[in-house]
């Protein structure tokens, strides 16, 4: 079981990885949404 135990510091590098990915998506899929958008708007004009 001592293996699984890896430090003090993973907790807190952990966090800001996940955080860090769910910002990554957050932007991809809001970066997605809006290129969409816009190009509905170009077709109107």
């Amino acid at each position: 079981m001592e293996l699984l135990y890896i430090g003090p510091g993973i907790g807190l590098g952990t966090s800001i990885l996940i955080f860090l990915i769910a910002g990554i998506v957050l932007f991809a899929f809001g970066y997605i949404i809006w290129h969409k958008v816009k190009g509905i708007f170009k077709k109107k004009k």
